[in-house]
């Protein structure tokens, strides 16, 4: 049987030139850049809608702009399995205000939904991983990811294309 973590082990690690540390009001929090968890999942799966794949459905909740209508983004994702078979996992919810505290309409808001769902979506293959266990919040670890990636160490040595065959 082949090794359970084959897809994890591959996508775990965030190169360090593609995360922000933010202050989001309760404490400082690592981010990590989607359009290279794209490109992750592209390196990984193929490119999107041959080798993996995503939809969103958006619920809007509310209808006033007194800060309680919301938007709502839910993210499956779907990985080949097959030719004609995908297999999706998911949904992944994720939630934004529509308007802003100006009681401006955020246009962005569904983006935003959909970008942290599709984010928290790919962890559960592993995308990120350090990131979410807290790994980048050492210095240490950073350096020698640095360091690995530098190398040619990181991610890339070990990349194997995914095999839909089995």
């Amino acid at each position: 049987m082949k090794d359970k973590k084959y897809i994890w082990d591959q996508v775990k690690k965030t190169d360090p030139r593609f995360t922000k540390k933010v202050n989001k009001g309760f404490g400082e929090i690592t981010t990590i850049d989607p359009m290279s968890q794209i490109m992750k999942m592209t390196e990984v799966f193929g490119p999107v809608g041959m080798g993996w794949n995503y939809k969103v459905n958006y619920n809007y909740h509310g209808t006033d702009n007194n800060q309680t209508a919301i938007v709502t983004a839910e993210v499956s994702v779907g990985i080949v399995k097959t030719d004609t078979i995908w297999e999706y996992y998911g949904p992944v919810c994720s939630v934004q205000k529509l308007y802003r505290k100006t009681g401006a309409l955020d246009d962005e808001a569904p983006k935003k939904a959909m970008t942290d769902a599709m984010t928290k979506a790919f962890s559960h293959l592993g995308l990120s991983a350090d990131v979410f266990l807290g790994m980048h919040d050492n210095s240490k670890y950073v350096e020698n990811l640095k360091k690995e990636i530098a190398e040619g160490v990181a991610n890339k040595s070990k990349l194997k294309v995914v095999d839909r065959s089995e």
